[in-house]
């Protein structure tokens, strides 16, 4: 099969001069370790009212990372745009997995890739994409393609950032052991590959158009190659950015998501880790955290509230707002009934705001307060729980939130790790993650339901650290 090209092609490479501070500082201080056990699964059924196609479902994997949230989306994006409506799709996000070494790995994924084998508990097909690629036809037509005797394609002998592979063939070849070791590169695993006759083949290079490669109406897959020149900007602290020649290309889809109201998982189809997440918080309500000298009376209280009333208190008048909705309450200890209302624990007021304002308290994890809330409110504020939320949650989370608000939104999102722990070992903000990240979602989430005011208010902790506001234009 031909030699492979990226690695001498310089239109491909991210040299150091397109490389800043944050980069170098961010390969000194290494990867945080994974917390998930395995790959995020999102199905996706045949269409209702077609009758199913009995083929396997089109397995696909994907290589992420918290960073990569905004490629991510767009990437499902197109392989939904694309599919076939009668065939079912199984979508694996590999993001932050425990038991991988990462410290010097290019990406947060690198090597996830080569434990495919292991994921599909080595049988059938499994096509691997890292996240900064998108569909431009449907990819169960590259998962049925003949292998023949082959155990993995791709467009050359180096390339492995679009695979298909054959897990059954593959698995003793790429062991999941050695894709957890720190040392384990990508030629190391190509070597493995290649020492097989016939064990790699070739996919024809449309399903592989790397950047200057893509061909309008021919390309069936664009990958944008160059760290530097991706258009979502993913790292804006470790590269300086150029312009894609083809970056419409995937404004274009990005669009059409926001339009469509799209997230990769739902409130009705939350995420796997979701629900298992939030009975843990609900038993910490009951249990408290003896380790950390919490009683359950004080686990969760909503005590903290008051440190933001202020703010808060300036949106409430310039909205003239007389309901708030609060999403992720807790106990709600800082409130007082409502006069008229109290036989409903779930409304309250705060004295801060005044009578005049009506507070709607609620809690999927507490249970007097965790009856869904009906209509909108004309502000809704959420301290200090989003990052309790799985950060595949977070987007379908916000979107409940900005859609429940007729004027504004108020967030406060902590970035540093709790003094809770779960019961399954976890801390308790499971969701850790800088600013930018945060401000990223945020703004993702507003322009899915555009019109509404936004506050994000970032709360950092250690040296020469201080919160960070960020505000809708």
């Amino acid at each position: 099969m031909p030699k492979g090209a990226t690695s001498s092609n310089p239109a491909f490479k991210t040299r150091l001069w397109h490389r800043r501070t944050g980069y170098f500082l961010r390969v000194l201080a290494g990867r945080p370790a994974g917390w998930r056990a395995a790959p995020t699964l999102a199905t996706f059924p045949p269409d209702p009212g077609v009758t199913p196609d009995p083929r396997p479902p089109v397995r696909i994997f994907i290589g992420a990372e918290p960073g990569q949230n905004r490629a991510e989306r767009v990437l499902v994006w197109s392989i939904l745009k694309h599919r076939d409506p009668a065939r079912a799709y199984e979508i694996y996000l590999m993001k932050d997995l425990a038991g991988f070494s990462r410290r010097y790995w290019k990406t947060g994924f690198t090597n996830y890739r080569y434990a495919i084998p292991a994921f599909a508990r080595g049988h059938g097909r499994a096509i691997y994409n890292d996240a900064d690629q998108v569909y431009l036809a449907d990819p169960a037509a590259l998962f049925d393609q003949p292998m023949g005797e082959a155990g993995v394609l791709s467009i050359d002998d180096r390339e492995t950032s679009v695979m298909l592979i054959d897990a059954a063939r593959m698995g003793d070849v790429w062991p999941q052991a050695l894709a957890q070791e720190n040392q384990a590169m990508h030629r190391e695993f190509r070597s493995r590959a290649a020492a097989i006759p016939g064990l790699w083949g070739l996919m024809s290079a449309e399903w592989n158009a790397r950047d200057s490669e893509y061909q309008q109406g021919r390309s069936k897959l664009l990958h944008f190659t160059a760290l530097h020149t991706q258009p979502w900007k993913p790292f804006p602290n470790e590269f300086r950015y150029g312009d894609h020649a083809a970056a419409s290309v995937w404004r274009d889809l990005e669009a059409e998501a926001d339009a469509a109201g799209f997230t990769i998982f739902t409130a009705t189809r939350p995420s796997p880790h979701y629900q298992a997440l939030l009975n843990l918080h609900a038993q910490m309500h009951v249990d408290g955290d003896a380790g950390a000298g919490i009683q359950p009376v004080d686990m969760f209280s909503g005590v903290q509230l008051p440190k933001r009333a202020a703010e808060i208190s300036e949106l409430i008048a310039a909205h003239n707002a007389h309901t708030v909705l609060d999403y992720g309450a807790g106990k709600g200890a800082a409130y007082e009934p409502v006069a008229g209302r109290t036989d409903d624990p779930a409304w309250g007021m705060l004295p801060a705001w005044g009578d005049g304002v009506a507070v709607r308290l609620f809690d999927p994890g507490y249970a007097p307060f965790s009856a869904e809330p009906s209509g909108r409110f004309d502000g809704v504020i959420s301290n200090d729980v989003l990052e309790h939320i799985p950060e595949e949650d977070i987007p379908w989370t916000l979107d409940q939130i900005f859609r429940r608000a007729k004027s504004f939104v108020y967030l406060v999102a902590a970035c540093y790790p709790a003094r809770k722990t779960l019961s399954n070992g976890l801390n308790a903000h499971v969701t850790v993650l800088p600013p930018a990240w945060w401000h990223q979602e945020v703004e993702a989430a507003a322009r899915r339901t555009p019109g509404i005011a936004w506050t994000l208010r970032c709360r950092q902790k250690g040296f020469l650290k201080s919160d960070v506001l960020y505000r809708s234009a």
